[in-house]
């Protein structure tokens, strides 16, 4: 395809966008696109979202029409194929995410609505059912969560930041959903006919959301994502867990795949300039640092310790650090093994917004401003997350000048704090 040709397509993509977005009629959309195209590129699409928010239009403003744009090119979008099938290989990310998916399809068409559905007809024995088959379905959130801390964090290193964005939103719109209907459906007193909208609108959120993950971010990652990617995505999603699935078989490149790699790695770095040429954002640097200290003491106004003994403290601290630089990037997170909300190490160097929800970036951004400034030294908020009572801080670093080194983060689980009474002394038994 030439260069102008592909402007061109550029052009009319962001033009029906455009239309979607301003309220036009999506059969206008749809006549545009098919009197315009023959198929497109997964590419070409997220390339016209970055450019529209890179414009100024709000990410959420997309996330509300995400599912118009796939109805708009669903079917026909360009199969891309790849001289290797790698990821059809047991452990590796893509496969288990598929594997998830096809239990989530399972449980939504021939579980969840089944059961829903003989509810309507009277057999209301069937509720208990019903929530237990919801609560099964919120296993999801590993799903996401594993997408959302691990592809995202990849997928914004080379510079694709609005279908992250994007789908996160969605993410977190269906986690809602089925928090909502958990509760709806516990109730002596729901109201079945009242359900009816939300549970179908949840399905269809559901199912629209795996169309978006198989159809058009795997074929994109699979072009940008290198083999040493998808190992180090592999390795940490343990940390996270999985969705409705036993756990997968370690995953290791093969040999024939490393080969293969090597022959198509022109293309790989040529997909990443593409997919940062519309980016938005600031180019993250991929090198990784790879040299670290192992021996040797770390000297201290208050004392000395070697880099074993900090790691030791940190691993057995009650509470969870993550430190961010004055440049808003994640330098570092305590491990433990009770942590509140899961880190992995492809957060490093990251920018902390984008390792939020959407809904939460707007709060992240004024904490952080406000740090930078002055106007404030730190903030706390707490929140219920399931059974816990989880305590967040956050204190912003200054050197003995005031300069601004960046901000700490600490997330502590205060459930039995809260319920202690009475005392306990040190030599008590």
């Amino acid at each position: 395809m030439t260069e102008n040709r592909a402007i061109d397509r550029q052009k009319k993509l962001i033009e029906i966008l455009t239309l979607l977005h301003e309220g036009g009629q999506f059969e206008t959309a749809k006549q545009m696109f098919d009197d315009s195209f023959k198929d497109v590129d997964v590419s070409e699409i997220t390339s016209a979202e970055r450019e529209l928010i890179a414009g100024g239009l709000d990410p959420q403003e997309i996330q509300k029409l995400c599912t118009v744009h796939a109805a708009v090119f669903k079917g026909s979008i360009k199969d891309i194929h790849h001289s290797n099938y790698e990821h059809e290989t047991p452990g590796h990310p893509i496969h288990t995410l598929k594997l998830e998916n096809i239990v989530i399809r399972s449980l939504l068409r021939d579980e969840l609505l089944p059961t829903f559905e003989k509810i309507v007809t009277g057999q209301l024995e069937l509720q208990d059912k019903l929530v237990s088959t919801l609560k099964d379905l919120y296993q999801i959130d590993k799903h996401y969560t594993r997408k959302e801390m691990l592809i995202f964090s990849y997928m914004e290193k080379y510079g694709i930041t609005a279908p992250p964005q994007v789908m996160w939103g969605v993410d977190d719109d269906i986690r809602d959903q089925i928090k909502t209907l958990i509760s709806e459906f516990s109730s002596p007193k729901f109201i079945i006919n009242q359900l009816r909208e939300p549970l179908l609108t949840m399905i269809d959120d559901i199912e629209e959301m795996i169309f978006k993950e198989e159809e058009i971010m795997i074929p994109m990652i699979l072009e940008v994502f290198s083999l040493e990617d998808w190992e180090e995505i592999a390795k940490n999603s343990y940390d996270i867990g999985f969705a409705f699935i036993p756990e997968p078989i370690a995953y290791k490149a093969s040999e024939s795949a490393k080969m293969a790699s090597e022959a198509m790695e022109e293309k790989r770095q040529n997909a990443i300039k593409e997919s940062i040429k519309f980016s938005e954002s600031q180019k993250v640097s991929m090198e990784k640092e790879e040299k670290t200290v192992e021996d040797g003491s770390i000297k201290l106004p208050t004392g000395n310790l070697s880099v074993k003994e900090l790691k030791a403290m940190f691993e057995v601290l009650p509470v969870d650090l993550t430190i961010v630089d004055a440049n808003d990037k994640v330098r570092f997170y305590s491990e433990g093994p009770n942590r509140v909300f899961p880190r992995t190490t492809s957060v490093i160097g990251r920018e902390v917004v984008n390792c939020h929800p959407p809904k939460s970036m707007h709060m992240v951004e004024k904490i952080l401003r406000d740090f930078k400034s002055g106007e404030s030294q730190e903030a706390e908020f707490w929140i219920d997350l399931g059974p816990r009572n989880v305590y967040i801080r956050y204190f912003a670093l200054r050197d003995e000048e005031d300069n601004y080194l960046g901000c700490l983060e600490v997330t502590q689980d205060i459930t039995r704090i809260k319920s202690l009474e009475g005392q306990k002394r040190l030599l008590d038994e």
